[in-house]
């Protein structure tokens, strides 16, 4: 989750963070956003539920962006296209 909090607020927003079960990381980033909060849940319906009980009533908080990761397995690999032969013609 991408956060951007009241200025000045970046350590109480993320003390607060800490405190949270489904917290596992947290980083004060520059930039854009103040705060990256990698946030761990069984599904998207308990995801919706803790950003709104959890994270949204946390003061200092002005925005949050979620993103959702969805990792390619290891076993998963990406197939090649083959690569097409061209003919020095094509280019003249």
């Amino acid at each position: 989750m991408l956060i951007n909090a009241k200025h000045g607020k970046n350590r109480i927003v993320s003390g607060a963070l800490q405190k949270l079960e489904n917290i596992s990381e947290i980083h004060e980033v520059y930039g854009r956003y103040d705060i990256v909060a990698k946030i761990e849940a069984e599904s998207l319906s308990k995801m919706r539920k803790f950003i709104q009980n959890k994270i949204m009533i946390i003061e200092g908080i002005v925005r949050c962006e979620s993103l959702f990761v969805s990792d390619v397995g290891v076993e998963e690999e990406a197939e090649e296209e083959p690569e097409e032969e061209i003919e020095e013609d094509e280019f003249a």
